[in-house]
């Protein structure tokens, strides 16, 4: 419980009591499972303002509440990327403005358009209707944050770091292969749960996209950052939604293990 707990306090501004684990090592096998309660907290908040608001309304609720969760963490991520890369002609360049604390006109644009994709993909998955079993609806909103954490730590031992000695570089260097691996199966396990089938070609598509983005990254910033991380966060949430989506809209749902329950 101790390295879930620790792996909560990194992915959000959640006060877990309790003191750190000994060793770190492992922290990252948790990250699917921080993702998924997470996920759980946000899915419930769009169900209840499902109640009073239409899917618009409750969606930009959702979107509120997950930003509460994880303190704005990511999203201050992919805008000190997108400062950074729109701005910098050099990586030593880049670098320096994303640990400018400052916003930037490129990153408040990637905050707009980032908020208001995860605005319309969540409320076109709050308005879809799941014959017989209407808490279906919300079960993207759970899965999302779980596969975008859960692939984080295979990033992390793919690529180098970009800025040694950074946040991000020492949660690199402390975490262990296997422990990414676990977090991946742990994904694997959760997406056949809600999804059979198409939850896994959601996956494969979802970490084939991220591990693109992240060595387009990497290749101009000479590795990863924490604040890549974060956006590669966002950025994982954004298309898993639009991976469930698009599987509901062109009818290739299969069932999960929840259908058999």
């Amino acid at each position: 419980m101790r390295l879930l707990a620790e792996a909560l306090r990194f992915l959000s501004t959640i006060p877990v009591p309790g003191k750190p684990p000994a060793g770190k090592a492992w922290i990252p096998a948790f990250y699917p499972w921080a993702g998924l309660l997470l996920g759980a907290i946000a899915a419930a908040g769009a169900w209840f303002s499902g109640i009073i608001f239409h899917a618009w309304g409750a969606a930009m609720l959702t979107i509120a509440l997950r930003i509460v969760l994880t303190g704005g963490l990511h999203m201050d991520g992919l805008a000190d990327l997108a400062d950074g890369l729109g701005g910098g002609r050099n990586r030593e360049k880049r670098l320096a403005i994303m640990s400018d604390s400052r916003l930037g006109s490129f990153g408040a644009l990637a905050l707009i358009v980032m908020v208001g994709l995860q605005l319309a993909v969540i409320a076109e998955l709050l308005q879809l209707t799941v014959p017989g079993k209407p808490v279906e609806i919300i079960f993207p909103i759970i899965f999302a944050p779980i596969l975008s954490r859960g692939i984080i730590p295979l990033i992390m031992k793919v690529f180098p770091s970009a800025r040694p000695g950074g946040m991000g570089d020492r949660n690199r260097s402390s975490s262990n292969t296997a422990a990414a691996v676990t977090a991946f199966i742990s994904v694997l396990i959760m997406a056949v749960f809600f999804y059979g089938l198409a939850g896994i070609a959601v996956t494969l598509g979802v970490v084939l996209l991220i591990f693109f983005i992240a060595g387009r990254i990497s290749r101009q910033l000479g590795g990863l950052t924490g604040d890549v991380y974060g956006s590669l966060i966002e950025t994982g949430d954004l298309l898993t939604l639009f991976g469930i989506l698009l599987i509901f809209r062109f009818g290739l749902t299969t069932p999960g293990i929840w259908n058999l329950l």
